[in-house]
């Protein structure tokens, strides 16, 4: 893709089955020209063979292949600042592996709001009991950039200080960055479906995205690890050794019960 109007950017890290249904998304629900960068933090000799064939299926996929200094926040905010550093499109697009717009034609929506002040779109955390994250601003998960304005006020992905203050992940300089320019964002309105139901996505826990009233994406979350983190809240997970398997295999169920639903609706939205 020589011209694209988008460039979608992603980390890969034991996540390619992530990637396989958001590559399937985009070209069944992306209405501009677009390009994807895919960069592998290498996880595994198996997991680059198998994002390698998944990329291949696409003519307009770049995979960078690199391996991380450290492993989480730190290396995926490198890899980030790497694709950031390679995008020349007017907008570009943040995405967890993870995290998939659902929305047919959900490029076109995103890019008419963006205008003189607003200069994001996107996601940031569902509500829930405790926020360590600023609301007010989208955050990485799936949030759609003007190029000029990011390359000109460059704002790092790498976190802070997390032990210090959780706040400062992956992005963080962004939101700072922005706001004390005169910059806003827009956020989508986030569900938690631990607390609240009504959606898609009633049977997994996972976030769920509305624009305007309609579901535009959803983010499994945790996915490298197969959700496992997000089910320590019941006691039968915190059994030392014997909850980390009931962990993973209800990580994996709820990972494929994820997927199976986007797709369903994706393929609903495709022909709309």
């Amino acid at each position: 893709m020589d011209n694209p109007l988008t460039t979608i950017l992603t980390v890969n890290y034991n996540t390619s089955d992530f990637i396989e249904l958001m590559l399937y998304a985009f070209e069944k629900l992306t209405y501009y020209p677009y390009k994807v960068i895919v960069c592998d933090n290498y996880s595994s000799d198996k997991e680059i063979l198998k994002i390698a064939k998944v990329a291949q299926k696409y003519s307009n996929v770049e995979v960078i292949f690199r391996e991380q200094t450290q492993a989480g926040s730190i290396g995926h905010g490198e890899a980030m600042d790497l694709l950031v550093s390679k995008v020349e499109s007017p907008y570009f697009v943040t995405m967890d592996a993870d995290c998939t717009f659902l929305a047919k034609d959900w490029d076109k929506k995103l890019i008419s709001k963006i205008n003189g002040n607003i200069k994001s779109i996107g996601t940031a955390l569902p509500e829930n009991k405790v926020n360590h994250k600023p609301l007010d601003f989208p955050l990485v998960f799936a949030v759609l950039y003007e190029t000029n304005t990011f390359k000109k006020l460059h704002p790092s992905f790498m976190p802070g200080d997390i032990k210090q203050d959780k706040s400062k992940d992956t992005g963080w300089q962004i939101r700072e960055k922005y706001l004390s320019n005169g910059y806003k964002g827009i956020v989508f309105k986030g569900i938690n479906t631990r607390y609240a139901k009504d959606t898609p996505f009633d049977n997994v826990l996972c976030a769920v995205y509305y624009f305007k009233d309609t579901l535009i994406a959803s983010h499994f979350s945790r996915g490298s690890s197969y959700g496992a983190a997000k089910y320590n809240n019941r006691w039968l997970f915190k059994i030392p050794y014997f909850s980390r398997f009931i962990r993973k295999y209800i990580g994996l169920k709820e990972k494929q019960q994820w997927i199976n639903l986007c797709y369903s609706i994706i393929d609903k939205e495709a022909p709309k």
